[in-house]
């Protein structure tokens, strides 16, 4: 089977795993799938972040085009991704948030990790879950769910409705910090603490620094990676993006030039914003049209592939 597309588009990764790391997150790739992935999909047909930008920028991108990127900073990226790409001399897109630091972090990042450190089996930790919760289960059969439940199996049909129950609980029902506290608390009661996962958990800056001296391509993913983009204020949306801006300039002495919307919520002002400080491209997490509209519908609305659908493909 060859992987066709109708649409030049990337491909999005986030976590990554290797046989020795019991601490790795839901949904985590090994170094055997992403170099079955490379070989499926076709080394010639992947561009490197500096030719899709200047392909991008004349027009000139053909259906066949492909490019790599790697949300969130992760530091498994680097130890796990980083050489299979050096081996097929490939270079990436890599999409930087500064929820990174030790006293204020992206705490569902840990949460992934002690999910399957704890349970093994992401299912295991849902039922019990539900149960620690006790929420009322007409919950999800509101309007608001369904509405939640359709859109997202709509762009990613290989979520389980618990999956998407707990997502929903995540990004829509409760406030962040609530969110953050129960889940905080529910590990506790296992004797995990967040806390203490937070090391080599992300990039640090000379991590970035030698991965744009490598020819990788270092973009902006929000400063603290909020749910909802959208929902927030144009005035907190551009803080977001410039404080993320300026931290990444700060430590490569030159302007970002690309970014991807962190978990795809994003708005008209959200590319206002991101155009008038100069990004030329940005990616959105789905590879789906939008009813009237075609796929790639701007320079920063471009799409990505899941590699989970793609390694479908594969078996």
């Amino acid at each position: 089977m060859i992987y066709n597309s109708k649409f030049a588009h990337g491909i999005m990764f986030h976590r990554f795993k290797d046989f020795k790391n019991k601490d790795s997150a839901h949904g985590a790739l090994t170094s055997k799938c992403l170099t079955k992935l490379i070989k499926f999909v076709g080394k010639k047909r992947i561009l490197n972040p500096d030719e899709w930008i200047r392909k991008l920028s004349e027009g000139k991108l053909k259906k066949e085009h492909i490019c790599l990127t790697f949300d969130d900073g992760l530091k498994s990226q680097i130890k796990i991704a980083l050489p299979v790409l050096k081996r097929f001399n490939l270079k990436a897109f890599w999409f930087i948030h500064c929820n990174t630091r030790p006293n204020n972090f992206d705490k569902s990042e840990i949460f992934s990790i002690l999910i399957i450190k704890k349970f093994k089996i992401y299912k295991k930790f849902l039922d019990k879950f539900f149960k620690y919760l006790n929420i009322d289960s007409e919950i999800f059969e509101s309007k608001s769910f369904k509405k939640y439940y359709k859109e997202i199996i709509s762009l990613h049909n290989f979520y389980s409705k618990n999956e998407v129950k707990y997502k929903f609980l995540r990004d829509i029902y409760y406030p962040r910090k609530k969110f953050e506290k129960i889940m905080e608390n529910f590990f506790r009661f296992y004797n995990l603490n967040v806390k203490d996962f937070y090391k080599n958990t992300w990039l640090d800056k000379k991590d970035l620094i030698n991965l744009n001296k490598k020819g990788h391509m270092i973009g902006m993913h929000s400063f603290s990676h909020p749910y909802k983009m959208s929902k927030l204020t144009i005035k907190k949306q551009r803080l977001e993006y410039l404080k993320n801006f300026n931290y990444l300039k700060r430590i490569l002495k030159k302007k970002p030039i690309s970014m991807s919307h962190p978990l795809d919520s994003y708005n008209k002002n959200t590319l206002k914003i991101l155009t008038n400080i100069g990004i030329l491209c940005g990616f959105r997490s789905h590879s789906k049209a939008p009813k009237g509209f075609q796929i790639n519908q701007s320079e920063l609305e471009m799409a990505r592939e899941d590699p989970v659908n793609i390694l479908k493909l594969i078996k």
